[in-house]
């Protein structure tokens, strides 16, 4: 009788048709720009997207995109992580200040 064994992939090294770019899309902008501004209905959350989005393709820089916006890689820019690393530390910090401060209710 043979064995059966499981064989453990990881979604964006080992499968090429994951949908795992779209759920770290997501959850980024769930928890870094939807949930901390508490929104109440269908139309709050229309104009909060309208307003992200753009921010999320031609502002926020991406380390994934060594420190591009995903505007600038599309348009061709050249990748070069060093002339964004030392912003990166103090966004972070920024990132934890901002993230404590919009605690859920039921969280503080």
């Amino acid at each position: 009788m043979q064995e059966a064994y499981l064989k453990h992939l990881i979604a964006q090294k080992d499968i090429p048709f994951s949908n795992s770019r779209i759920e770290a899309f997501n959850k980024i902008i769930k928890h870094q720009f939807l949930l901390p501004r508490n929104l109440e209905n269908r139309k709050q959350l229309i104009n909060a997207l309208a307003e992200d989005v753009p921010t999320y393709n031609a502002i926020r820089p991406q380390y994934s995109l060594q420190g591009n916006t995903p505007e600038e890689t599309f348009s061709g820019k050249p990748l070069d992580i060093n002339r964004y690393k030392p912003h990166f530390d103090s966004q972070k910090t920024l990132r934890m200040t901002q993230n404590q401060q919009n605690r859920c209710k039921a969280c503080k």
